[in-house]
């Protein structure tokens, strides 16, 4: 059980430090997370046949731990195999380097397979004593653990290679060629103890001081990531939200004028009699304006002084009755709906901007008609009752302004 006690400390530790990997809760688009997992996996398979062979071992368990044992040497094959898997994703390896690594751990792992079966026949790996049982290694055994300590270490002068030969030091992907280099020499270090001390724990140790290096530049490298992809995402939907807002602008507002088109008062109509429909509607007044002369000019000084015309005569009408409700639902028709204090104050702004307009009438400013009409709850049951007898009073304004010309 004494040897048990460092394996059984490694797994509580992976599982602690990986917790949230093993439970999928890391974002699964993130490079290498899913190969990064099974290699996690891998190593807890590991962590787990190394207690029980120091379990079976003790209480001489020979069948067990003839069976573990085999088990042991394939999980650490398997580790090696998802190792250098993670490794060509993690590293973003490409080329001669993505086959080399992925032939090495392809092949290691077969080699681990083909040599247990070998040893059913002829120990080479291992031999248990089925009396006491012992356990002795052999020279395949140790010749593997030699392969597994020249991959480390070609994998060091590969990582510090690229180290080198790059100049920004800052970069993500230099982060992580320390972070490999730094796991290879740990590793390296378990195998050389672990070939001369074989009933020491030594391999574990090393694993999961690799593993937890490894959980922290890669829980880290998912957090950055995240981070910019959520920087991005809520730029992106700032971005759609400033094309949304500039996309209604275009398409509720006249061209010419600035104003609200007839497309926005149309909407505007139809919200309002559906608080009319359902008694939520408040008070509100309805100003129609009409612009006298606009043929004239146009025949007389041609469209683009009509279009001057029409400009000045929404200006006009603005400076009075405000523009945030200022619609042009015609050539030469504007509407005005008011609420809160425009509507307290309607009478006044309403005598203000007639008595503006019988200034200029012997001027060349534009001449517009007015006519307004409050809402009557209870009697009026669309808008368009309060639109029409605004519109009725505009022209007799209208008729009233002509005679005087």
């Amino acid at each position: 059980m004494t040897y048990s006690l460092i394996p059984i400390v490694c797994l509580a530790i992976h599982f602690v430090l990986n917790i949230d990997i093993f439970r999928k809760k890391a974002t699964i688009s993130l490079p290498a997370i899913r190969e990064y997992r099974v290699f996690l996996v891998g190593v807890a398979v590991y962590f787990l046949t190394d207690i029980l062979w120091g379990i079976f071992e003790e209480n001489n368990l020979y069948i067990a731990l003839h069976i573990d044992t085999v088990a042991y040497f394939i999980s650490m094959g398997f580790t090696i195999l998802a190792w250098a898997r993670y490794l060509i994703k993690y590293l973003n390896a490409k080329g001669v380097i993505q086959k080399i690594i992925l032939y090495c751990g392809n092949i290691f792992f077969l080699a681990e397979i083909v040599l247990l079966i070998i040893n059913i026949f002829t120990p080479i790996l291992f031999k248990i004593d089925p009396t006491t049982c012992e356990y002795t290694t052999y020279k395949a055994r140790n010749i593997m653990l030699y392969v597994q300590f020249l991959f480390y270490i070609l994998l060091l002068i590969y990582t510090m290679v690229k180290i080198i030969r790059t100049v920004r030091a800052k970069n993500t992907s230099i982060r992580r060629y320390y972070t490999i280099a730094t796991y290879c020499v740990i590793m390296g270090g378990a195998i050389s103890f672990q070939i001369y001390f074989p009933y020491l724990a030594v391999y574990s140790m090393g694993a999961i001081i690799g593993a937890a290096l490894l959980s922290a530049f890669v829980i880290n490298d998912i957090k950055e990531e995240y981070k910019a992809a959520l920087a991005e995402s809520r730029e992106q939907v700032h971005q759609n939200e400033a094309e949304l807002v500039e996309a209604k602008h275009i398409a509720y507002t006249d061209p010419l004028t600035n104003v609200k088109n007839k497309h926005a008062y149309v909407e505007e109509e139809d919200r309002i009699d559906k608080l009319i429909a359902s008694g939520e509607m408040e008070d509100f007044a309805v100003a129609v304006f009409d612009l006298n002369g606009l043929k004239k000019v146009n025949d007389t000084k041609g469209h683009d002084a009509g279009d001057v015309y029409i400009v000045d005569s929404s200006k006009t009408i603005a400076k009075y009755f405000g523009s945030e409700n200022l619609y042009r639902f015609g050539g030469d028709e504007f509407v005005v709906i008011l609420t809160g204090d425009k509507y307290n104050n309607r009478s006044s702004i309403l005598m203000k901007f007639e008595s503006y307009i019988d200034s200029c009438l012997d001027t060349d400013k534009p001449i517009i008609s007015s006519g307004m009409s409050k809402y009557k709850r209870g009697e009026d049951n669309t808008y368009h009752a309060v639109f029409y007898r605004a519109d009725k009073i505009m022209y007799s304004r209208k008729e009233a302004l002509k005679e005087h010309n």
